[in-house]
């Protein structure tokens, strides 16, 4: 009697389906159709290149009329990303930006969010780095500034959002006082005007510094990017970094110190560039690296060399030793220039211990289904077969550039904190217990520069391995 009645409520849902259907409308039964497509076309593009693939679920166990963002999370494995957030991205092709991220809207600026000892209410926001041509640079914001106020209202959590880049507003703006060990508020406030298109050329600070017979370059190098924008091809960076590598050799540079604090990856050509550029001579034509695939492929293995041909019109600077400096934010593309160069030259981090990111993603695009999505296809190798940095590079000379506030000073400047432990390392001046110069206590929540997360080296379409 049982299996009676559910076939007689089985048929009667079967004749009542059509008319609901029609009261639906065609437009929702084309709107699951469609979406139903889109799930398909994300199902069918991982199963082929995600390097997880034999973690996806079977087909059964899918739900392919879920949203994609939704159906595209269901796939991920367990291994993709840390913390609960994968490494792997999916979005709609109108909320993507075709530049660097976050700086189609921007202030031009990054900064940490900090409390500050004294006041436990406010938050005040610590100017790591402003972008040239930007509203933050016209209003005369520079690296070491405090913002203390916004049109005069303190900082929250609420509202210190609002700094990433919104309309036009007034900035009180503060100074580390050394005399009184604490942070005051300048005499009236900065103008800074509405966000815009910011344009922030990673090659962003370069010096020579002479100690003890020595030429010591320095490069602030802030993300690895070939141009302004990800798909159009630009290589105006990549150009601006070859010109900075002749002015290094011009200037004689035998020691280097290259500033990676602030990076947090980017494209895996850039990083093949840097690297060609900063190796010694006799490693170029040599293996740099290889990525590994998932199973399904044949080789699983591409390799990546020292290419010279890539040089250009930049020159080689024939390093033995390489002074990175470091901090939680330096990942990705950055982690992959400090493990391919380790095999050739000495490698020596000073600063905080690295994100440790050594995955690697494509990006695939449906133009007709709206819909891009970047997803993990390989792991990182150097030549020596090493990729075990998931959990980052220790600092061989760890340090915290927000412990000491009298020696977080702009870029360049020989006593900021760890620029000057890099020189003094060169140098043979340094030692192990040098004072602390600022007893204020300063806890950092925040860093705007974690938004500009690739999560991963993106592999451009059509980059050449050999």
């Amino acid at each position: 009697m049982k299996r009676a009645r559910n076939l007689l409520l089985f048929i009667a849902a079967m004749l009542v389906a059509p008319a609901w259907l029609a009261s639906c409308g065609e437009d929702r039964w084309a709107g699951y159709a469609e979406q139903t497509k889109t799930d398909r076309w994300i199902d069918d593009t991982m199963r082929v290149w995600y390097y997880w693939r034999e973690d996806i679920p079977g087909t059964n166990d899918l739900n392919y009329f879920t949203d994609p963002i939704t159906f595209f999370r269901s796939l991920l494995s367990p291994q993709d990303g840390k913390g609960g957030t994968p490494y792997s991205t999916i979005d709609t092709l109108q909320a993507v930006t075709r530049s660097i991220p976050y700086t189609d809207h921007s202030y031009g600026f990054q900064f940490t969010t900090n409390r500050v000892e004294g006041n436990d209410t406010a938050l005040y926001a610590h100017v790591l780095y402003v972008a040239q041509g930007s509203p933050a640079a016209d209003a005369g914001l520079q690296r070491g500034d405090w913002i203390m106020q916004m049109d005069g209202h303190p900082i929250t959590q609420d509202n210190y959002a609002r700094l990433y880049g919104d309309g036009a507003m007034n900035l009180t703006v503060g100074y580390y006082d050394p005399a009184g060990d604490t942070i005051l508020a300048y005499a009236g406030t900065r103008q800074m005007a509405q966000a815009r298109a910011v344009d922030d050329n990673p090659v962003h600070y370069r010096n020579i510094y002479e100690r003890n017979g020595k030429r010591i370059g320095y490069l602030v190098y802030n993300h690895f990017s070939s141009g302004s924008t990800l798909e159009g091809g630009g290589t105006e960076y990549d150009d601006d970094l070859r010109e900075a590598s002749r002015y290094f050799a011009s200037g004689g540079v035998n020691e280097f110190v290259l500033d990676l604090r602030y990076n947090n990856g980017g494209q895996l050509s850039c990083a093949q560039l840097l690297c060609t550029l900063l190796a010694p001579a006799s490693a170029l034509g040599q293996t740099l690296g290889y990525v590994e695939y998932n199973s399904r492929f044949n080789p699983r293995q591409a390799t990546l060399s020292l290419d010279e041909s890539i040089i250009g019109s930049g020159a080689n600077l024939d390093l033995g030793t390489l002074y990175i400096l470091t901090s939680a934010q330096t990942a990705s593309a950055s982690e992959m220039l400090i493990n391919c160069l380790k095999p050739y030259m000495n490698v020596i981090l000073i600063g905080g211990t690295t994100e440790g990111k050594n995955v690697g993603s494509m990006s695939f695009t449906n133009q007709e289904l709206g819909v891009r999505m970047q997803p993990i296809v390989c792991k990182l190798y150097n030549a020596l077969a090493e990729s075990d940095y998931e959990n980052g590079f220790t600092a061989d000379i760890p340090m915290d550039e927000n412990t000491d506030a009298a020696r977080f000073l702009p870029f360049g400047n020989e006593n900021e904190q760890l620029l000057h432990t890099a020189l003094s390392v060169i140098d043979g001046t340094w030692t192990t217990d040098e004072p602390q110069t600022s007893a204020l206590h300063i806890t950092t929540l925040g860093n705007s520069v974690a938004r500009q997360a690739t999560h991963s080296v993106r592999i451009d379409p059509g980059f050449k391995f050999y």
